[in-house]
């Protein structure tokens, strides 16, 4: 008599079993220098959810290679927050998990960083979803502005008006530099030099990243104004062979008048050098304009991630799309990557950082499947093009070589 309760049980169980919702950990890699927010953020988002978002710290310079050996090795992360301008090589290798559909579904999708967007399509399809953009930018001192008779509260609106004042303000002591940047980093050279050509109307690669278009006008202008600028004296003489933290440091002292610069600059000089008289103004062409290289973290799925991960990180990025989380994300001397909540995100903080943030939806990034080879090697054709034309002064030499060693590459490396 007790065969048919004891079967019914068993069959009770084993429907309560199959219809239950097991939870998710989604293991997400990111770059050390995001990992303190993202973690952040996944410690919110863990407390009000049975899945999990588990991050793991991958250093930077590390980032691209251990991707590619687990993707190799068929056993990749389920997610990644990465340098966005990463995004095209990965996802014309098919190594990312298409998300289209939930990105058109966003009520919000108007308003994500264009850059980030734009970076994270490939054929149509959206790969990606900004996390933690930023952008470069100048940072002006004001007090030396004054002292040059220049005014104080405009600040400099083209590349000529940048060489001009900055010959002026070197002319104020021998120890007082007018202009500064981080010449020696390809990195930084494409953050801050970039965005001079985008804001003329060219660019240095075709709109989908397979021909090279270094030879231009604009670019001509913008070198020979580069290289007038060191050959007068007015580009502080440490520009050449410093690293960031120079730069910072030199601008703090008071003795240098223009520095190109990124977003961080507002937080971390009103927090660490509050006597900084300073305002910060978006990076012109030579004859005007304005533009920014918008760069920063996205996030995208790995292709072949489960569906019940993917629904669970699909489930995160609305998280941390939301607009409390957002100003999290300012708080931690970041930017929202939701261009409709700036105004909310930063209203509590020096509003400095909008004159930045603003400049985000007009910001660009190369679209390319080559950068490090193209931009960050300090071997490579970028960066050898802006010492040999800045600092040599052989502009038509440099851009002639620069072109064809563009070319050379991409012939290589376009998919």
């Amino acid at each position: 008599m007790r065969r048919p309760v004891l079967l019914a049980t068993i069959s009770l169980l084993a429907m309560s079993v199959a219809g239950q919702a097991f939870a998710e950990d989604v293991n997400l890699w990111v770059r050390t220098s995001s990992a303190a927010v993202v973690q952040g953020l996944a410690d919110k988002f863990n407390a009000d959810h049975e899945d999990k978002v588990i991050v793991t710290p991958i250093t930077a310079e590390q980032m691209v290679m251990k991707l590619g050996a687990s993707i190799a090795a068929g056993a990749p992360p389920d997610a990644v927050v990465m340098d966005l301008i990463y995004l095209p090589t990965f996802a014309a290798t098919d190594s990312l998990e298409d998300i289209t559909s939930f990105i058109d579904g966003l009520p919000y999708a108007d308003s994500l960083s264009p850059s980030h967007m734009r970076l994270g399509t490939f054929d149509g399809k959206k790969y990606a979803v900004p996390m933690l953009p930023d952008a470069s930018t100048i940072a002006y001192n004001k007090d030396l502005f004054a002292q040059a008779g220049l005014d104080p509260e405009q600040g400099p609106t083209s590349l000529k008006e940048i060489a001009a004042d900055a010959e002026k303000i070197h002319a104020l002591g021998d120890d007082t530099y007018g202009f500064m940047y981080v010449a020696a980093s390809g990195s930084w050279q494409v953050y801050t030099f970039t965005p001079h050509i985008w804001a003329a109307g060219a660019d240095v690669l075709s709109e989908d990243g397979r021909t090279a278009t270094i030879d231009t006008p604009a670019m001509r202008e913008t070198l020979a104004l580069y290289h007038q600028m060191w050959e007068n004296g007015s580009t502080h003489p440490t520009t050449r062979s410093g690293v960031g933290n120079d730069a910072v440091s030199a601008f703090a002292s008071g003795k240098v008048g223009i520095l190109m610069t990124g977003s961080y600059i507002v937080n971390l000089l009103t927090s660490q050098y509050p006597d900084v008289n300073f305002g910060i103004v978006p990076i012109p062409g030579p004859d005007g304009g304005e533009s920014s290289f918008a760069g920063g973290d996205a996030l995208t799925l790995m292709k072949g991630i489960t569906p019940e991960k993917k629904e669970a990180a699909l489930a995160f990025v609305d998280f941390y799309m939301q607009p409390e989380q957002q100003i999290y994300i300012t708080e931690q001397a970041g930017m929202p990557p939701r261009t409709d909540v700036a105004a909310e995100a930063f209203a509590n903080f020096d509003e400095r950082n909008l004159i930045a943030y603003d400049t985000l939806a007009k910001a660009r990034t190369p679209y390319t499947f080559a950068s490090d080879e193209l931009f960050v090697s300090r071997t490579g054709p970028w960066l050898n093009m802006l010492n040999r034309a800045i600092f040599d002064g052989d502009i038509d030499g440099a851009i002639e070589t620069a072109q064809q060693e563009f070319t050379r590459i991409l012939e290589r490396t376009n998919p």
